[in-house]
């Protein structure tokens, strides 16, 4: 690969800082096609550093030897989330080669993020592709989605809960023999289940107490607009019917519509959100619980006839391998 060499002579663009992307450092290496460029000065607007279709030498990168902070084009942020996605993609494979789990969670959790910054058709292809890449992986290597499921991470986020339900949904998959297209499909609606979350505030998202009602009612929003951001990135039906309907239960007194009669898939997402939310999710006003507490509560669940036992029962079965 080309190392480019400090560009003194480029032209300045005049954009202001709103429209420029501040870009992370550990993400420059999977840049080529996408221009970056640095702050020159006040009044000068931003230069170029590295122009298209050169990359950032990696000695270059591990000794930091770059300007403070780099920045993409707004103009070019279409092409910047393909070429990350690629990239990132590219490295799961080599990450789930190493069968090093911290690793391969950390990668998915960058995935994540990136896709759910900017959802939309070509960004959600990567998340798919991320599926097909995790598929292939269990087929050659059977442990690796028990692997995954055993990282836990305090860095506590949507795209950490978003990872952790796809895996435990995997692994229910393959536990309970499902087709290889149907688990592929259920583990892609579980990655994507909270992504209408994007349109919620983050003071909401990471607020340090209990949620007025008034707050609650704004944060349940997310899957009517997790739906139509699936919609409109003409994903399928049941994929996007699991983001509107993961909080629905069984005896109607979920949200956001308050329905019964959900598809099956929605209903395993519903679950397994609800154990991973217990079981991950540390707040100051609640503990995170074991594996064998979240069961219990949600045993007292059923007999409320807020879950399905069936599965219920095959997702203890699928905790014990």
């Amino acid at each position: 690969m080309t190392e480019h060499k400090h560009v003194k002579h480029q032209p300045a663009i005049t954009a202001g800082i709103s429209n420029m992307i501040r870009v992370k450092n550990a993400h420059l290496r999977y840049y080529f096609e996408t221009p970056l460029y640095y702050e020159a000065g006040r009044g000068i607007g931003f230069e170029v550093y590295k122009p298209p279709y050169v990359t950032i030498n990696e000695v270059r990168i591990k000794h930091d030897r770059l300007p403070d902070t780099l920045y993409i084009h707004v103009k070019d942020k279409i092409t910047s989330l393909k070429e990350l996605q690629s990239g990132l993609n590219e490295q799961l494979e080599n990450d789930l080669h190493s069968e090093n789990p911290v690793k391969v969670k950390t990668t998915l959790i960058n995935l994540v993020e990136e896709t759910i910054k900017e959802p939309n058709i070509s960004n959600l292809e990567g998340a798919v592709n991320t599926m097909e890449i995790l598929f292939s992986e269990y087929l050659r290597n059977r442990s690796v989605i028990d692997k995954l499921v055993n990282v836990i991470s305090k860095d506590y986020t949507t795209a950490m809960h978003s990872v952790n339900v796809m895996v435990l949904t995997l692994r229910f998959g393959f536990f309970c023999k499902y087709e290889e297209m149907e688990t592929k499909r259920l583990g892609l609606a579980a990655l994507l289940h909270d992504v209408g979350k994007i349109k919620i505030s983050n003071r909401l998202l990471k607020a340090s107490r209990r949620l007025t009602d008034e707050e609650f009612m704004m944060m349940k929003k997310h899957t009517v607009f997790g739906y139509e951001i699936l919609k409109e990135s003409n994903l399928p039906e049941d994929i996007c019917l699991c983001a509107l309907n993961h909080h629905e239960r069984a005896d109607g007194s979920g949200y956001p519509n308050g329905i019964k009669d959900i598809s099956h898939e929605a209903e395993v997402i519903a679950f397994v959100d609800c154990y991973e939310a217990l079981t991950c999710n540390e707040r100051p006003y609640r503990n995170a619980v074991s594996p064998y507490s979240a069961l219990s509560h949600i045993k007292n669940e059923l007999f409320r006839g807020n879950f399905n036992n069936k599965i219920y029962e095959h997702f203890v079965r699928s905790l014990g391998g």
